[in-house]
């Protein structure tokens, strides 16, 4: 080509062009088995989509986080009980209170005011966390609520659950917040 002459495409292209730009309607013939399939692989689709348990990304995260936490726990267990047999019998033991001291358990009252509060407990590193495990009772004067519990020696982290609600005691020192957010509330248990 010269350079004064205008860019042109080829015949053959231009004629490939042309038959691009035309829009042709297809067949119903084909348009409704197209439609067919198109169904058949949606079922399809949906009912393997059913079969087959997917986790967004969030909940990925969070099953990865609890993995971690179990393990963590695990660990943790092992280390603070050991591996020996006096250790795996302390973790197989079912009581309220873990012996984590060695044998020489000393009695520790526990007190609160709650004057309000419907139901109080101790939870700590001696009986869990289970908020269950000790029920508080109400002293005669209905604003306090005591429980005496017998702890080997060591140092624990506890808080009271106050209607559900976790609260450090205010009479005791703190530690720093916890994994969620809460101080929890340090006691020595010491011989004499």
């Amino acid at each position: 080509m010269r350079d004064h002459e205008p860019d042109r495409l080829p015949d053959s292209l231009a004629r490939a062009v042309e038959l691009m730009r035309q829009e042709e309607a297809p067949s119903a013939k084909w348009r409704g088995e197209l439609l067919r399939r198109a169904a058949a692989e949606r079922s399809s689709a949906q009912w393997n989509a059913a079969r087959r348990v997917t986790l967004s990304v969030p909940w990925a995260i969070a099953a990865g986080l609890l993995c971690a936490v179990v393990g963590g726990a695990a660990a943790f267990g092992v280390v603070r009980y050991g591996v020996s047999d006096r250790g795996a019998a302390r973790l197989a033991n079912n009581s309220n209170v873990s012996d984590a001291g060695g044998g020489t358990m000393l009695p520790v009252t526990f007190s609160v005011m709650a004057p309000n509060a419907a139901s109080v407990s101790i939870v700590g590193d001696f009986n869990r966390w289970n908020p269950t495990a000790l029920p508080m009772r109400r002293s005669a004067d209905g604003r306090t609520w005591q429980l005496e519990v017998r702890l080997p020696l060591g140092l624990y982290a506890y808080a009271f659950m106050i209607d559900g609600r976790l609260s450090p005691d205010p009479a005791a020192p703190h530690t720093a917040a916890d994994d969620f957010g809460t101080p929890n509330s340090m006691v020595v248990v010491r011989g004499s």
